[in-house]
């Protein structure tokens, strides 16, 4: 089982990097990072100045020399937030030496997924996660990064929660007949009396509409009439040119015509139409009649999946003599052979075959997934008490309000206006308490099954079908490349680092052994296809394997 890192070991570690950071021993750098998740926190005025004052002590009872502060006080579910990314960009500028990064805890940095891939992309970076008592960097031990791997999970899937809300909402408002997200080309958005919809946009609608009409001649192709939206002025929101495929998508979109996709259903649109259906429906045969439209009579398994070493081009199937598939470079790159789906298949079941792990190895991280699994119950024991007392402050606030307007200090109106504001905002956070509820088992199962995928990947591998064993590499496997016919293939994170650690610990893999049936993961069938994701670990304590850039 890996040691737990005491705080006071963390301390030491902190006072001796900020000491070795200069030749000259100066102090080191370092950027304070604090942030909220609403507006609403920030008003109540006390999460900021608390992470500051905390991070501050820090930095001054370690020597470090606080160069720049970064505030951001907004949900993280959507990325590019803007203090986030001038801390990124300051970092870069002070690469390859970038300061320290001080910050409360990891859910405080880590609201998304693209957040952590961004700083964990940078070399020499050192986070010190001040309140959980950790200092992640590239000389980690990987017992310290898988630890610090579940919780970016964890707020990961805390975010996620949260989100669902945000998707019913517009779920809703697609089944009412309104397109719920950012106008598309040619639309503009409009908010009125608490609602928003799109509506015409005046200067591209009559640009779109006859893109349609030209096609429809079938005197135009996909590039002349990117030729005409260019002549004409038609540009991106943002101003760019549009290139082909873009105009390929536009004359593709049914919203044009009175439909839209939301979430793979359609749905009759109420908003304005640009195109009658008679059109829309012509332009679409002419579409298909298109050699390059036309869909492929072959369903080949590992397509998409592999990109030329060579080239950079994907590598696509080919049917030879009516039986066999064949894979090459879609351009046909002369220096890339053909290569048998048997073959490939042969590689890929060594490849997967990594992931088995030896009982040594198991026995190890197995309590460390148990011993993280306290700290996680702990935070959602902290964010459940602060949506309580948030909840019960509420609670006091209409009482209070009641009695004063039973002794006329206040008129009806005013306390029903009030009470409707309090009201939603208790179904809010008793909303907030019931995802807080859910995130300890689904995570900690969450964990367990990705670990027990990878211990038995090899044999589900060998056990299913072509088409199946694409499933499964999918779940795996990430921007493999085919080189000289040789599979070079990169995890997706956590695999990557279950490979690492069985390379690590001398396991050549096996037979894989198992049973399929225990693993829900993956049973085969096509609506399986999970992303998860956690950070990279190196090595075992005490393996000096470097960093490989697996899944990067």
């Amino acid at each position: 089982m890996a040691r737990k890192t005491s705080r006071r070991s963390v301390r030491g570690r902190a006072r001796k990097t900020s000491k070795q950071s200069t030749g000259s021993g100066l102090p080191r750098s370092a950027v304070l990072y604090a942030r909220v998740s609403s507006r609403e926190q920030e008003r109540e005025g006390f999460s900021i100045p608390a992470q500051r004052k905390l991070l501050q002590e820090y930095a001054s009872r370690n020597g470090f020399a606080i160069v720049q502060e970064f505030v951001d006080v907004e949900t993280a579910k959507q990325t590019g937030r803007l203090e986030f990314g001038k801390m990124v960009a300051h970092l870069k500028r002070k690469a390859p030496r970038p300061p320290v990064v001080l910050v409360e805890k990891t859910d405080r940095i880590y609201r998304n997924l693209k957040d952590w891939v961004t700083l964990d992309e940078m070399a020499n970076l050192e986070i010190h996660l001040v309140k959980e008592g950790a200092v992640i960097s590239d000389g980690s031990k990987s017992s310290e990064k898988f630890v610090h791997g579940i919780k970016v999970l964890v707020a990961k899937n805390y975010v996620d929660n949260l989100s669902e809300e945000v998707q019913k909402g517009m779920r809703h408002k697609a089944e009412e007949g309104h397109w719920p997200s950012s106008a598309p080309l040619g639309y503009l958005n409009r908010r009125e009396g608490g609602k928003s919809y799109i509506v015409e946009d005046p200067e591209r609608s009559p640009v779109i509409r006859k893109l349609f009409e030209l096609y429809d001649t079938g005197d135009y192709s996909v590039n002349r009439l990117a030729e005409y939206a260019s002549q004409a002025g038609l540009r991106g929101k943002r101003g760019a040119i549009l290139r082909p495929n873009t105009i390929h998508q536009i004359i593709r979109n049914p919203i044009y015509a009175g439909e839209f996709y939301w979430s793979g259903v359609l749905y009759r649109s109420v908003d304005p139409k640009l195109v009658s259906r008679k059109l829309y429906d012509r332009v679409q045969a002419r579409l298909d009649g298109h050699p390059y439209t036309r869909a492929s009579d072959h369903d080949f398994p590992f397509r998409g999946l592999l990109t030329c070493g060579h080239c950079g081009a994907a590598i696509t199937g080919e049917i030879h003599k009516g039986k066999y598939i064949y894979y090459r470079c879609a351009p046909r790159c002369t220096k890339e052979p053909f290569v048998r789906q048997e073959k490939l298949i042969e590689q890929f079941a060594e490849v997967v075959k990594r992931l088995k792990m030896t009982q040594r190895l198991v026995d190890k991280v197995v309590p460390t997934l148990k011993e993280s699994f306290k700290d996680i119950q702990a935070e959602t024991q902290e964010r459940m008490a602060d949506a309580r007392s948030r909840y019960d402050r509420i609670g006091n606030l209409i009482d209070g309000a009641y009695e004063d307007k039973l002794e006329g200090r206040i008129d009806d109106e005013f306390f029903n206006r009030k009470r409707a504001e309090w009201d939603r905002q208790r179904v809010e956070i008793q909303g907030e308490l019931d995802r807080l509820a859910t995130i300890n088992g689904k995570t900690m199962d969450m964990a367990f099954q990705v670990f027990e995928l990878a211990n038995s990947a090899y044999s589900l591998f060998i056990q299913r079908n072509p088409h199946e064993q694409r499933e499964l590499l999918d779940i795996v496997l990430s921007n493999c490349t085919l080189k000289r016919g040789v599979i070079t293939p990169t995890f997706r994170k956590p695999f990557d680092i279950l490979a690492e650690l069985a390379a690590c610990d001398g396991g050549k893999g096996g037979d894989g052994g198992g049973n399929a049936e225990i693993n829900p993961l993956w049973s085969g069938r096509e609506d399986l296809n999970l992303r998860l994701l956690a950070p990279e670990a190196s090595a075992l304590p005490g393996c000096a394997t470097p960093r490989t850039g697996a899944g990067k």
